[in-house]
């Protein structure tokens, strides 16, 4: 499905660093140049929070694509993140992608 995600993305006109199957081989990619990331909350060897947090400090738009959100958890961890639960809707994450892409 990541696969999926990230053709997506790319048919969209995005360039996208991933996908990344663990939390460290994610978290060593967070210094990138990003419009926005879309993050599914379980990865192999965990959740993606700690990648959430660096990316957020980093001032960077969080899109949780996935089926393991709990609304309530997640948004009040990261408030201003944008929420496409699963299964893929493109017209949500496009939509969200090129809204943040527009963004000052």
């Amino acid at each position: 499905m990541a696969l999926d995600v990230k053709i997506m993305i790319e048919e969209a006109g995005y360039r996208v660093a991933g996908p990344f199957a663990r939390v460290d081989m994610a978290l060593a990619k967070v210094d990138g140049d990003f419009v926005a990331a879309v993050l599914d909350v379980r990865l192999r060897d965990g959740d993606v929070f700690p990648v959430a947090e660096r990316l957020r400090e980093r001032g960077v738009p969080l899109i949780f694509h996935s089926g393991h959100i709990i609304e309530d958890d997640v948004a009040s961890r990261f408030p201003r993140a944008r929420h496409c639960p699963k299964p893929i809707d493109s017209r949500a994450i496009r939509a969200v992608l090129s809204e943040l892409a527009a963004a000052p």
